[in-house]
C-alpha cells in the first residue's frame, strides 16, 4: 500500500509544473505553428490579391479583394483538367498501393514459412533505394511495357512506388495485433479471405487511413517522374501544369498562387476528413 501511494505521489509530483512552464512550453509550440503556417497563409491570401499589390508587398490582406488568379487558372490553362489527371493518379494509384500492400503484409505477418524474412528485407530495403537512382531503369521499363505516356503507366508506376512505405507500415500494424479474433474465425469456418476482409480489414483501419493519406499526398505533390514518363499535355498532372506556369501565364502571379491553392487545398480537405483514424493509426500499439 505504501509503494502504491508513493508512485502515485510520485507521478503527481511529476505532473505538476509552474505557470512560467506551460507559458513557455504553449508559446513555443505557438510560435513555430505560426512559423510553419505562415508560408501556406500568405499564399492563400495572396491568390485574392491583385498582381500589383504582390509584386509591391503593400500590405498582407488582399486589398482590393478579387478572385481574377481563380478564373484565369481555370480559363486560360484549364486546371480543372489537371487536376482530374493528378485525381486519376492519386486515387487509383493510392488503392493500387494498399491492395497490394494489405496482400503481402498480412501473410508476411501471421504465418512462419521459409524466405519469409528474406521477403520482408526486400521489400523494406526498397525504400533505401534513391528516387534519383530509378530514373534510367524505370524510364526504360516503362516504355518497353508499352505504358510510356500513358494514365495506366501512371497508376501502375506510382502504385509500385508507394508500395515499399506502404507494406512497412501495415505489417508492423498487423504484428502488433492479437490473433485471437482471426483464429476464432477459422475455428467457425471461415476461410482464409473470409477472415481476411471481414475480420483484419476493419481491425487495420487505423493504418489503412494513415498510409492512404500519406502515399495519396505524396503522389498528389510528384513531380519528378511525372515530368520523366509524361509527354503529351492531356496526361500532365497538376504539378507539371503550375510548373509551366510561367511560359503559360507569363507574368499573371495571382494566377500562379491561385493554382497553388487550389492545389493545396486537396491534400487538406483529404487529412480534415480522416484525421480521427489518422491519429489512431499513428498512435496505434503505443501503449502495448
Amino acid at each position: 500500500m505504501r509503494s502504491a501511494a508513493s508512485g502515485t505521489a510520485g507521478l503527481a509530483s511529476v505532473g505538476r509544473r509552474p505557470v512560467w512552464a506551460y507559458v513557455l512550453i504553449y508559446g513555443f509550440l505557438g510560435a513555430v505553428t505560426l512559423l510553419a503556417l505562415t508560408p501556406t497563409v500568405w499564399v492563400m491570401l495572396s491568390s485574392f490579391k491583385t498582381g500589383n499589390q504582390i509584386f509591391t508587398g503593400q500590405g498582407f490582406w488582399p486589398s482590393p479583394f478579387t478572385v481574377q488568379g481563380f478564373v484565369d487558372a481555370f480559363t486560360q490553362i484549364h486546371l480543372h483538367e489537371y487536376l482530374l489527371n493528378t485525381l486519376i493518379y492519386a486515387g487509383f494509384g493510392t488503392l493500387g498501393a494498399l491492395v497490394a500492400a494489405f496482400l503481402a503484409a498480412y501473410p508476411l505477418a501471421r504465418f512462419a514459412f521459409v524466405g519469409r524474412n528474406a521477403l520482408v528485407a526486400l521489400f523494406s530495403l526498397a525504400l533505401a533505394l534513391p528516387l534519383v537512382g530509378l530514373a534510367t531503369p524505370v524510364f526504360f521499363v516503362v516504355r518497353e511495357l508499352g505504358l510510356f505516356d500513358s494514365r495506366l503507366g501512371m497508376v501502375i508506376f506510382y502504385s509500385a512506388l508507394q508500395f515499399p512505405f506502404t507494406f512497412i507500415v501495415l505489417r508492423a500494424f498487423l504484428v502488433s495485433t492479437p490473433p485471437e479474433l482471426e483464429e476464432a474465425a477459422m475455428m467457425d469456418g471461415a476461410g482464409y479471405f473470409t477472415t481476411l476482409f471481414r475480420v483484419v480489414l476493419p481491425l487495420a483501419r487505423p493504418a489503412l487511413a494513415t498510409v492512404a493519406v500519406v502515399a495519396f499526398v505524396n503522389i498528389w505533390n510528384e513531380f519528378f517522374f511525372a515530368n520523366l514518363l509524361l509527354v503529351s499535355q492531356e496526361n500532365q498532372n497538376v504539378q507539371l501544369a503550375l510548373a509551366g506556369f510561367k511560359s503559360q501565364f507569363g507574368f499573371n502571379v495571382t494566377g500562379a498562387v491561385a493554382g497553388a491553392t487550389v492545389v493545396m487545398l486537396v491534400p487538406i480537405c483529404l487529412f480534415l476528413v480522416l484525421q480521427r483514424q489518422v491519429i489512431s493509426g499513428l498512435t496505434a500499439g503505443a501503449v502495448k
